[in-house]
């Protein structure tokens, strides 16, 4: 990747997809050395909510072409759930869907028809092009999922949803629409929320939970000499001295890191890592060759 980067200017805006799963950044390049690709990243608004430092040697796909990228952003969903039955409001509205089913597959879909024991979906590929019409009946539908912006961020107690088959889902804003639950389940420190559709007969308990991290939303770029600064060693210290959240991966990492950096050392750097629940929980040290993918998500901790 690295005799490809060469040739890409600064300030293109490109995609590239995290590892080998489905995980994916569109962003503007601010910088590449030696080892590393520098982005301003976007949200599905295609807003800036941060920067990403990625591992060139990591890299295994990136997507060039910017019509690509903005012919694929994300619909804002506005789902009415009071006045309209959800379930037409999405094949009216022809919204794109994700389903997840009882065999763990999960396949990205446009909803066509609701029947009382069956749902007609029209399967998408990569590409967005439909490969397929299928029914699918009611019971071995496991999820439907949309992903959804949102405006304000806001911390709040949540609730944990518990399945039959042990799936938990940290959730707010719930209600019933017939025999389905629907609610939202936010996305760890991003404007994103899954809207969330399960049956009421998966479900086996809800109980409360309050999320005690104090975070505010403040933007990290404003911290950044664009012309100095842009060094990772760098952006790990303003990381440091101002509090901010770290997102540090690595393909074999068991899931991504998530803190605030304590120390920043010769080689490694010591880190609080913080749960999905919120709260403090492990003490981690992480050396510099291990981070392939390092993001600030303009999240700081409350001073």
């Amino acid at each position: 990747m690295k005799e490809i980067l060469k040739n890409i200017k600064l300030g293109q805006i490109i995609g590239i997809y995290h590892f080998e799963d489905s995980s994916f950044t569109v962003g503007k390049i601010l910088k590449i050395d030696s080892k590393y690709l520098f982005l301003h990243s976007y949200d599905i608004n295609f807003k800036e909510d941060g920067i990403k430092v990625f591992l060139i040697d990591s890299i295994k796909r990136i997507i060039l072409k910017s019509d690509y990228i903005e012919k694929n952003q994300k619909k804002i969903v506005r789902l009415n759930r009071e006045n309209k039955d959800i379930f037409q409001e999405l094949i009216e509205n022809r919204i794109k869907i994700s389903i997840e089913l009882a065999d763990g597959s999960i396949e990205e879909a446009y909803l066509t028809e609701k029947g009382e024991n069956y749902f007609k979906f029209k399967i998408l590929n990569d590409n967005q092009n439909i490969t397929s019409e299928e029914v699918i009946t009611k019971d071995y539908l496991k999820r439907i999922k949309i992903s959804n912006f949102i405006e304000k961020e806001e911390y709040k107690n949540f609730k944990v949803i518990t399945t039959k088959d042990d799936e938990k889902y940290m959730a707010y804003d719930l209600s019933y629409n017939g025999d389905y639950l629907i609610f939202l389940e936010k996305e760890e420190f991003y404007n994103i929320a899954q809207i969330n559709i399960i049956s009421k007969n998966m479900i086996d308990s809800i109980s409360e939970i309050e999320v005690k991290l104090d975070v505010k939303r403040e933007n990290f770029n404003d911290l950044i000499d664009f012309k100095k600064d842009l060094d990772i060693i760098e952006i790990l210290r303003k990381c440091l001295e101002n509090k901010f959240l770290v997102f540090i991966d690595n393909v074999d990492f068991f899931e991504t890191k998530v803190g605030v950096i304590t120390n920043l050392e010769n080689n490694k750097i010591k880190m609080k890592e913080i749960d999905k629940y919120g709260n403090f929980h492990k003490n981690s040290e992480i050396y510099f060759d291990e981070i392939q993918l390092l993001a600030i998500k303009n999240y700081r901790l409350g001073v």
